[in-house]
C-alpha cells in the first residue's frame, strides 16, 4: 500500500494537535493511524503525502468577489481599492497572540518600540497598546482566519516547549511525551506578511534609530496587498524562510514574541518573526546564508533524552518540495536551562538587539522541581 499521496486531496483550516503521539519510527503519527486533523482516515489517506511530507490543499484567499473601489485613505492596504470606509484598530501582532503571551491576558512587556524614550528599557503596557488604526473594517475582518490560525499555532507552541523544559534543573523524568503540531504552510506564511507589513505600518519598528517605512525597489504595497488578501502567487524566492544557524547564547524566551527587520542601509528586505523563541524570516529575495524555503518539519530534541522524546511542527504545504530540520537543545535535565552559560550569553539576557522590537510576561515567579521521576 502507498505511503503517502502524490498531491493534496483536503484543506487545512484548523491546527491540529497530537500531545503524546504512539511510538513509531517518524516524528510523526505513522501513515497508517489516523490522521491528525479528525476526519477518521488513513494519514496516508488523507494529508500525508509520499515521502513522508504532510500536504494539504492552497487555502482560499482572504477576500473573494467584486472589489468595493474605494481606497479608504487612512488604510494601508488601500492600494487595492477593496476597502470600505470604516477604519479599525489592528493588532500586528494578533490581539489572542498577545494574551497568550500575557500572564494575566491583560498586560504585557513592550521592549524597543519606536516611541519608547530611549533611556527606557521595558514598558508594562495593555494589549492595546499594541494597535493602531490602520486598517480598514472590510480588510481588517478579513485577516480573522490568520489570527485564529496563529493564536492556536503559538499555545501549541507554548505547550511544547513548556514540556521539554518542565524544570529548572534537577529534571529526573525519564522521558518526554512525542508531541505533534500541523499548521497550514501557506496561511503561516501569509500571517509572517501581516505581521511584519502591520508592524511597519503601525510605525514601531526602526532602522538605525528611525522608523521603518521603505520597502524594496520592486517591493509594492499594491503587490503585498495581492498576495495577503486575494491570494496573488508569490514571486519567485520570496516568503518564508528559517535560517540554520542559530546563535546558541541568544536566550529562548517561551512567552514572548520579537520582530526585526531584515534590510539594507533604510531599504526593508524582509523581517524576522520570532515567536514562542522560534525565529522565522518573511523575505523578498533570498537569504545570502544556509537557509530553508517554506520549511516542511522542525524536529525538536534535548540532550540527555532517549531518542524516542521529541517533538515536531510541520507545515503542510500544496507540493512536496519541502524539507526538514533539527533542533537539539545542548541543556541537559540536570542543568537550569534559565541561566545564562557564558558571558557572551549573559549579556543578550540583559539587553535587547538592535532594532527589535519585543513582547513579553510579566514575570512570575519560577516553578522549581523537588521531585519529578514520572
Amino acid at each position: 500500500m502507498s505511503e503517502g499521496l502524490q498531491k493534496p486531496i483536503e484543506p487545512l483550516a484548523e491546527v491540529v494537535r497530537i500531545a503524546d503521539v504512539e511510538f513509531n519510527q517518524y516524528f510523526h503519527p505513522a501513515p497508517e493511524h489516523r490522521c491528525p486533523c479528525g476526519s477518521g482516515r488513513q494519514s496516508r489517506e488523507c494529508h500525508l503525502g509520499e515521502g513522508q511530507r504532510w500536504v494539504a490543499t492552497r487555502p482560499p484567499p482572504l477576500l473573494t468577489g467584486p472589489r468595493t473601489r474605494y481606497a479608504n485613505p487612512g488604510c494601508y492596504a488601500r492600494r487595492s481599492n477593496d476597502c470600505d470606509d470604516k477604519l479599525t484598530r489592528e493588532h500586528f501582532i494578533t490581539d489572542d497572540v498577545l494574551e497568550a503571551i500575557s500572564h494575566d491576558g491583560k498586560v504585557i512587556i513592550v521592549e524597543g518600540a519606536s516611541w519608547q524614550d530611549k533611556t527606557e528599557r521595558s514598558k508594562t503596557i495593555g494589549r492595546q497598546g499594541l494597535s493602531t488604526r490602520m486598517l480598514c473594517h472590510r480588510h481588517n475582518s478579513a485577516l480573522w482566519p490568520l489570527d485564529k490560525m496563529a493564536a492556536e499555532f503559538f499555545r501549541c507552541l507554548v505547550a511544547d516547549q513548556l514540556d521539554i523544559f518542565k524544570y529548572l534543573g534537577n529534571d529526573r523524568r525519564s522521558e518526554f511525551s512525542r508531541g505533534f503540531v500541523m499548521a497550514s504552510g501557506p496561511f503561516f506564511e501569509l500571517w509572517l506578511l501581516k505581521v511584519i507589513w502591520g508592524a511597519i505600518e503601525s510605525g514601531m519598528m526602526e532602522i538605525h534609530g528611525l522608523p521603518a517605512y521603505r520597502f524594496r525597489l520592486g517591493v509594492t504595497t499594491e503587490q503585498l496587498a495581492e498576495i495577503l488578501w486575494r491570494g496573488a502567487d508569490w514571486p519567485p524566492t520570496w516568503g518564508m524562510y528559517m535560517l540554520l544557524d542559530r546563535d546558541n547564547d541568544q536566550p529562548i524566551v517561551t512567552k514572548s514574541a520579537r520582530l526585526r527587520l531584515a534590510n539594507m542601509s533604510s531599504e526593508i528586505l524582509g523581517g524576522y518573526v520570532q515567536i514562542a523563541g522560534i525565529e522565522f524570516l518573511i523575505s523578498f529575495e533570498t537569504p545570502p546564508v544556509r537557509r530553508l524555503y517554506r520549511p516542511h518539519g522542525l524536529y525538536f530534541m534535548r540532550k540527555g533524552f532517549p531518542v524516542t522524546s521529541w517533538k515536531s511542527i510541520v507545515f503542510a504545504w500544496p507540493d512536496l518540495d519541502h524539507l526538514d530540520t533539527l533542533m537539539v537543545s545542548a541543556a541537559p535535565p540536570s542543568e537550569d536551562f534559565t541561566v545564562p552559560p557564558n558571558p557572551r550569553a549573559a549579556s543578550f539576557h540583559h539587553g535587547i538587539a538592535e532594532g527589535s522590537l519585543n513582547v513579553r510576561s510579566v514575570p512570575q515567579p519560577p516553578i522549581i522541581a523537588t521531585d519529578n521521576t514520572t
